[in-house]
């Protein structure tokens, strides 16, 4: 399943990375649960491992055997210890220490456990972001196709060089992305009406009103499609120019290095020899950065139209 996302550009950068970096747990059920999504198990398995902490001390010894199980069962017998202590011998002050270590220990653990960050701000910010498994499957796949193109853009060196300046990439492309998932988002809702309807009895005009809307859904997502079209473009030049970027600075490197490389010749060879073979090397800088050019100013002229367009 795909875990294609889209988020509201205005929402708080902190929830925004949250959600980002957990977005198979979007969307999350829609009621809040229950002791902020903590279990019996996790009760369990904080007094457990709280074992450990309070004890902690006396077992890394045994830890350090490659026995994974080891310290659970050293936590196990050390508790018994301290109830059997705590039965027949009074409270020994070493004992009460741990005691009050694990007391501690158990309350962080079963703090950090429950609800995710992400799920619980998928929950506040429900309408706000959209996630490909609440789409139908061809609006999910447009969702994909935008996500990929957008990526491919952000993530691009020219683009973190400054390269295609003139466009605020950063700024357009979020925004642009958020206004194809709304469209998608709403383009699944209708689609669904549409599949409810026919499941039901469908007469002769209710067929020609079902069958309009179809056409008006088709038309709106090849419109869609086409919009999306632009932004794969866009993304392709990029990556066109990314990787005459790349040899570029690739050459650079190594016409810096030229002194390096003349001074080792001239020990062999004449002078003019020397310069010559080092000097091919500016040269191809120079032309491939010709190339640069024309591959950056396509990938420019690619999202200028494409905010134009949709400007």
């Amino acid at each position: 399943m795909s875990n294609s996302l889209v988020l509201d550009p205005d929402l708080p950068e902190a929830h925004r990375r949250a959600m980002a970096a957990r977005p198979e747990l979007l969307p999350p059920p829609p009621d809040r649960p229950a002791w902020r999504g903590r279990t019996f198990a996790d009760v369990l398995t904080a007094l457990a491992l709280s074992a450990l902490w309070g004890f902690l001390p006396l077992v890394p010894a045994l830890a350090r055997r490659g026995r994974p199980r080891l310290p659970l069962v050293a936590a196990a017998l050390l508790q018994a210890a301290l109830l059997a202590v705590w039965a027949g011998r009074g409270f020994p002050a070493f004992f009460l220490a741990c005691l009050a270590a694990q007391g501690v220990a158990a309350v962080v653990l079963l703090a950090l456990a429950g609800e995710s960050p992400a799920a619980e701000y998928g929950r506040r910010h429900r309408g706000r972001y959209v996630h490909a498994s609440m789409l139908e499957p061809l609006d999910a796949a447009l969702l994909d196709r935008t996500v990929d193109a957008t990526e491919t853009v952000l993530n691009s060196p020219i683009d973190r060089d400054g390269l295609l300046d003139g466009i605020a990439n950063r700024v357009t492309l979020p925004r642009q992305a958020w206004e194809i998932a709304q469209t998608l988002t709403e383009l699944t809702r209708l689609r669904r009406e549409q599949g409810s309807a026919r499941a039901g009895r469908v007469t002769d005009r209710i067929g020609e009103v079902l069958a309009t809307q179809e056409e008006a859904l088709t038309v709106a997502t090849r419109a869609l499609a086409r919009r999306i079209s632009a932004l794969e473009e866009y993304a392709r030049r990029t990556e066109e120019a990314e990787a005459v970027y790349a040899e570029w600075r690739t050459l650079q490197d190594l016409a810096e290095d030229g002194e390096a490389y003349r001074e080792l010749l001239s020990r062999t060879v004449r002078d003019q020899l020397a310069a010559g073979e080092v000097g091919e090397l500016a040269e191809r800088a120079r032309d491939l950065e010709e190339s640069l050019r024309d591959s950056v100013e396509q990938a420019r002229l690619a999202g200028l139209t494409l905010v134009t367009r949709e400007g």
